[in-house]
């Protein structure tokens, strides 16, 4: 089981969320819960109403949609901590666009993506940069990379 501290400390080192006031910080990790999925689990497939977001803090997840699939490593608590779901974090929540799988046993924070979004409503200049940054991996989701 992760401690507060430690949730507060692997949103900080998110890209997502990284920099926030530590406030923001602070209400984000005291709304997210900590997750183990066994390899072979699903954590969201197309289609799902997204009402979660997740960083992942250990594992391997396998991410497959209909224009490619991805990989997110993470070998140790303190490394990149990877933000995937986004699609909670988009006004009325739009169904998955694909799915999450856990090609190993993995450990993940899953946060309620209208609680984030009424955190970043109560302290707008840290929901102002994760605003700015969500644009950016939205973006960057949909850029053609040859």
């Amino acid at each position: 089981m992760l401690e507060l501290s430690q949730i507060n400390e692997i949103l900080n080192e998110t890209p997502l969320f990284a920099g926030c006031a530590p406030a923001s910080l602070a209400a984000i990790a005291q709304a997210a819960k900590v997750r183990d999925y066994a390899k072979g689990e699903v954590i969201y497939n197309a289609g799902d109403q997204a009402l979660e977001m997740y960083v992942l803090i250990l594992g391997l997840v396998s991410f497959k949609t209909k224009s490619g699939e991805g990989h997110l490593h993470v070998e140790t608590l303190m490394k990149r901590h990877m933000v995937f779901g986004w699609a909670a974090l988009i006004p009325e929540h739009p169904r998955r666009l694909g799915s999450a799988t856990c090609m190993d046993a993995s450990k993940v924070l899953t946060i309620n993506g209208d609680t984030i979004m009424a955190i970043l409503a109560e302290h707008p200049q840290s929901g102002f940069v994760v605003m700015k940054r969500l644009c950016s991996m939205i973006a960057s989701t949909f850029t053609d990379k040859k």
